[in-house]
């Protein structure tokens, strides 16, 4: 997948869930890593947080992060009802 595609989806889940009262927290930037998702668990005070990076040597660590970001927005989501 497209890193900016990639980026694009996890951002919509972010509003979605954003929007639900799940805390989360987004961050584009543009040297070293360009996309940081934070997602907090609602039983815990805990934060997980999910890089994307731009270096393709990184690339295979970006796109487990970003499934398990996705996995973890969606499950958070459908647990809202959202």
């Amino acid at each position: 997948m497209v890193l900016e595609k990639m980026i694009d989806e996890l951002y919509g889940l972010s509003k979605k869930a954003i929007a639900s009262g799940i805390h989360v927290s987004f961050e584009i930037g543009l040297a070293g890593y360009p996309c940081r998702v934070w997602v907090e668990e609602p039983t815990e005070s805990k934060m997980t947080t999910y890089d994307i990076y731009r270096d393709e040597a990184l690339m295979k660590e970006s796109v487990k992060n970003y499934e398990a970001a996705k996995e973890h927005l969606t499950r958070l989501l459908k647990e809202n009802g959202s």
